[in-house]
C-alpha cells in the first residue's frame, strides 16, 4: 500500500514539475505591440460565401442600402478585424500562466484568453470579441474564439457560427518578408515580432476558411494612448446643442 502511494506521489510530483517547467518555458508575450505587416492567403476580391452566406449578405444589404460607418460612432469592430487591422493602434498584452489579457487602443476593446484548461461556457452571451480559450503547442500559443455576435458588415462579416483560431509565435524581424505598413510609424524597441496566423471559419457564411498572418512589432510600454472617440461625439453634440 505504501509502495503504491509512493509511486502515486512521485508521479504527481513529476507531473506538477513538468507542468510548471512547460509554463515557465512558454514565450512571454507581455508588452505593447503594433501591427506593421500582413500576409493574406485569401482571395483579393473578398470572402467567398456559401449559398446561405450570399443570401444572408444580400438580405442585410437590401435592408441597409445606405451603410453608416460604425467606427464613426464608436462602435468597435470586434473579432477578427481587431486583430487583423493594420491601422497603427497598439495592443497591450499582459501574460500569466492562467490567462492572457489584451487591451487594444482601438476603441478600448479588451480580450481575455483563458489558459487554465476550461471549456467554452453554455451560458455566456455572444459579444463582439467573443470568448477565447488558449493552449500551448511548444512555443506557439493556439487560441480559439467562439461566441461571437452577428455583424454582417465590413471586410470580415461574422455570425454566431463564426470561429476564429489564432496561432501566435514570437519570431525575429528578419523573418518577416512582407512590406511595412506606412501607418506603422512607431519605432520598435527591439527585433522581436509576434506572428499571428489567424484563420476564420463559418460553415453558414464562408465557402472556405479565411486565413491571414499579421506581424506585430514590439513598442515601448508607454506607446498606448487614450482612445477618445466617444468624447469627440459628445463634444460635437455639445457644440450642436449650443450653436447660436
Amino acid at each position: 500500500m505504501r509502495t503504491k502511494t509512493g509511486f502515486a506521489l512521485a508521479a504527481a510530483l513529476l507531473f506538477s514539475a513538468g507542468f510548471f517547467r512547460t509554463a515557465a518555458a512558454a514565450p512571454d508575450f507581455t508588452g505593447v505591440w503594433q501591427a506593421f505587416a500582413s500576409e493574406s492567403a485569401g482571395p483579393r476580391g473578398g470572402p467567398e460565401y456559401t449559398t446561405e452566406g450570399k443570401t444572408k449578405m444580400a438580405d442585410f444589404n437590401a435592408k441597409y442600402p445606405n451603410m453608416v460607418e460604425p467606427g464613426a460612432y464608436c462602435v468597435p469592430p470586434g473579432m477578427p478585424f481587431t486583430m487583423t487591422a493594420i491601422v497603427s493602434y497598439p495592443i497591450d498584452i499582459t501574460q500569466t500562466d492562467k490567462r492572457i489579457t489584451m487591451i487594444t487602443e482601438f476603441d478600448d476593446q479588451f480580450r481575455r484568453i483563458f489558459l487554465d484548461g476550461r471549456k467554452f461556457p453554455d451560458d455566456y452571451p455572444d459579444t463582439r470579441m467573443g470568448y477565447s480559450i488558449g493552449h500551448w503547442e511548444g512555443n506557439t500559443l493556439v487560441v480559439e474564439t467562439r461566441l461571437l455576435s452577428d455583424a454582417l458588415y465590413g471586410r470580415l462579416p461574422r455570425t454566431e457560427n463564426t470561429t476564429v483560431v489564432e496561432r501566435i509565435s514570437k519570431i525575429k524581424r528578419s523573418a518577416v518578408k512582407q512590406s511595412n505598413s506606412p501607418v506603422a510609424t512607431h519605432k520598435a524597441v527591439d527585433d522581436d515580432v509576434l506572428a499571428m496566423e489567424i484563420t476564420t471559419t463559418d460553415p453558414t457564411l464562408y465557402a472556405k476558411p479565411i486565413k491571414t498572418t499579421i506581424y506585430y512589432q514590439h513598442l515601448e510600454d508607454n506607446a498606448m494612448l487614450e482612445y477618445v472617440c466617444i468624447s469627440d461625439i459628445w463634444e460635437q453634440a455639445l457644440d450642436a446643442a449650443n450653436k447660436k
